[in-house]
């Protein structure tokens, strides 16, 4: 804004001033422009640099789930649908028998547990992948690059740290366990396939007795991929 404003009056002062005055009026008109023009272009800068930082924060809210911190259904899937050609692991986890934990320590104690779920999944996977609330007591896990071999011994892993938390909230101490459905995404594949196999495989899972891994295609939960 200040160069534009310089060039401009600097075209008038050629325009409007004979020769032996130009020097004169340059520096007058520079110092002129200058002293206008900086405190607004600052002014006109602090604004834009505020409003660009607001829009981060208010993209990072919607991002991100507001209990547990962790990616959003919607931002996990406008991502996959970003990075189609995405291979790896998804992973439907849930919560086992959520609703008793309600009914017998109340709704806080409930939201302490997702909580706690919520970050055992963060902390026993790696930055780059995708930990994602996908509603109430379910969560949906994206592993990059991971095979099923892979994907299942990180799903094992989850599982068995949340089956041996302690998690302390409204003055009890509560123990949990989660049910885990994987599927395999392969590139190009379309994530709401993998996520749909992953749920029937979640499903087979609570079916079996809960507290346990099941992979899509896979006839043994444990025996098959564990050997």
């Amino acid at each position: 804004m200040t160069l534009i404003s310089l060039i401009c009056a600097e075209i008038l002062n050629v325009l409007l001033f004979p020769p032996e005055l130009l020097r004169t009026t340059m520096t007058g008109t520079l110092v002129i422009v200058v002293v206008v023009t900086m405190p607004i272009c600052l002014f006109v800068g602090s604004k834009m640099y505020e409003n660009a930082k607001l829009g981060a924060q208010l993209q990072q809210l919607l991002n991100r789930d507001r209990l547990t911190d962790v990616a959003t259904r919607d931002y996990f899937f406008s991502r996959m649908e970003a990075e189609p050609n995405a291979y790896g692991v998804s992973l439907m986890v849930d919560i086992d028998w959520f609703k008793a934990v309600n009914d017998r320590y109340g709704h806080l104690a409930g939201d302490a547990v997702i909580q706690a779920v919520a970050a055992a999944l963060r902390k026993h996977t790696r930055a780059q992948d995708i930990v994602c609330r996908f509603g109430g007591e379910e969560f949906v896990v994206f592993l990059f690059d991971h095979t099923i071999r892979d994907g299942y011994d990180v799903a094992e892993r989850l599982r068995l740290a949340i089956e041996e938390a302690l998690i302390s909230a409204e003055g009890h101490d509560i123990s949990v366990t989660v049910s885990i459905g994987g599927s395999l995404k392969e590139r190009v594949a379309a994530i709401s396939t993998a996520i749909k196999e992953a749920d029937e495989a979640l499903y087979r899972a609570k079916s079996l007795g809960r507290n346990r891994t099941v992979f899509a295609g896979i006839a043994s939960d444990r025996q098959t991929l564990a050997s």
